[in-house]
């Protein structure tokens, strides 16, 4: 007994290490820390803004060294190309919205998997509340069964109900195992989000805040206008391609070239002298520049569409958003105020109805089940309600509590 010890010892160190016990505030935080795609999009940005520096920047200088064969006569040369003054301003500022872009898509995909984490949390606690309850149900319906047998035996019952009561329990046992089935299906999902082993066990704690949203639809509308990574991204995708076309149509105009050659010679004339020379370019095949434009002005126009329809997306959403808030929030306060103490005090009059013999066990069972659809129907309608607060912060891309104490 005394080796065992140290065995059970570690078996129960390593149980508490393999279940984890997550708050929805800490599982969010760690989605941000350890998701994969999160870490992906923000590697991307930080790639793109460290690019931003080099094209602002005037290429490599060109040095040369040139001895003549006779040898009386070596050169030194340096040369310096230089773009005509803006096009490199404007070669800055593409990759100063291109970094920008990179940072607002960064910015989406960690919003999206907040809400993913959010709905699959509310999720994870709807399959366990579905669990539990009906753990409770079976025993309710063992209870039930016994007093059908009992009343069987007692002659004033049918043995058809205890047989009905045993269905109703093997069902009740296969609804069980499926909410179970589901519970492990949103935990492992969960685990994916949050970058952990997909076989790990968690413990959840219930979150499922039915506090009402008060924000009015144009307060929503001007948050989204302002926060929304995916609009900003596209107005950035927009200005992007505009400074596109001001700098293609920088094209028509010559970059110069300043060089400087200095010598030494035997001959005391040219010892120790230097030449200057200023070059420009051409731009002569002007049907090379006159096709860039046409190209640019015409991803210039696309972008400005594309953020006009995600500006017109965004109204949208929000306003769906906030039909489909309204509604559960009106829903939820019925089944509140209504229809979960009405069926609850139904099964409890048809539950001693039915032990006084005033009731058939077909009605009985009929009072179960609306009572325990009833307590489903709100379990899924708190949880849809979560996700549809996680999606609205999404789309306002601000959380609720900032703007909303």
């Amino acid at each position: 007994m005394k080796k065992s010890l140290p065995f059970l010892l570690l078996f129960f160190l390593a149980s508490s290490l393999y279940s984890e016990t997550f708050s929805l505030d800490k599982a969010v935080d760690l989605a941000k820390q350890n998701n994969p795609e999160i870490t992906m999009a923000r590697k991307k940005w930080e790639a793109i803004q460290a690019k931003v520096k080099s094209e602002k920047t005037l290429g490599n200088p060109t040095l040369g060294y040139e001895k003549m064969y006779s040898g009386d006569e070596v050169n030194y040369t340096v040369s310096q190309e230089f773009p005509f003054p803006g096009k490199l301003y404007a070669k800055g500022r593409i990759a100063t919205y291109e970094s920008l872009m990179a940072e607002q898509a960064y910015r989406a995909k960690e919003k999206e998997i907040r809400a993913e984490v959010k709905k699959t949390y509310a999720l994870f606690l709807l399959a366990h509340q579905s669990s539990e309850l009906f753990k409770e149900t079976v025993d309710l319906m063992e209870q039930f069964a016994r007093i059908a047998e009992s009343k069987y035996a007692a002659g004033k019952g049918l043995q058809s109900d205890a047989l009905k009561a045993q269905t109703e329990l093997s069902k009740m046992i296969q609804m069980k195992i499926m909410a179970e089935a589901e519970k492990e299906t949103a935990q492992a999902m969960l685990n994916v989000l949050l970058n952990l082993p997909v076989e790990n066990r968690l413990e959840i704690r219930d979150v499922s805040s039915k506090k009402n949203i008060n924000l009015k639809l144009e307060e929503g509308l001007n948050l989204a206008a302002q926060n929304r990574p995916e609009l900003l991204e596209a107005q950035h995708h927009a200005r992007h391609f505009g400074t596109m076309l001001w700098s293609s149509r920088l094209e028509y105009l010559p970059d110069f070239m300043v060089s400087y050659r200095y010598r030494t010679a035997r001959s005391p004339s040219m010892d120790k002298t230097y030449d200057i020379m200023v070059g420009a370019s051409v731009p002569l095949w002007f049907w090379k520049q006159k096709s860039m434009v046409t190209a640019a002005k015409l991803e210039n126009e696309m972008a400005n569409y594309e953020y006009k329809s995600m500006q017109n997306r965004t109204q949208f959403e929000v306003k769906n958003s906030f039909v489909k808030i309204q509604a559960s929030q009106n829903l939820l306060g019925l089944y509140e105020s209504a229809i979960l103490p009405q069926a609850k005090s139904a099964l409890k009059v048809s539950q001693a109805s039915y032990v006084g013999d005033k009731v058939s066990f077909l009605e009985l069972l009929d009072a179960q089940r609306s009572y325990l659809e009833a307590q489903l129907e709100n379990f899924k309608l708190v949880a849809d309600y979560q996700g549809q607060i996680a999606d609205l912060e999404r789309i306002l891309g601000i959380e609720i509590a900032e703007v909303q104490p």
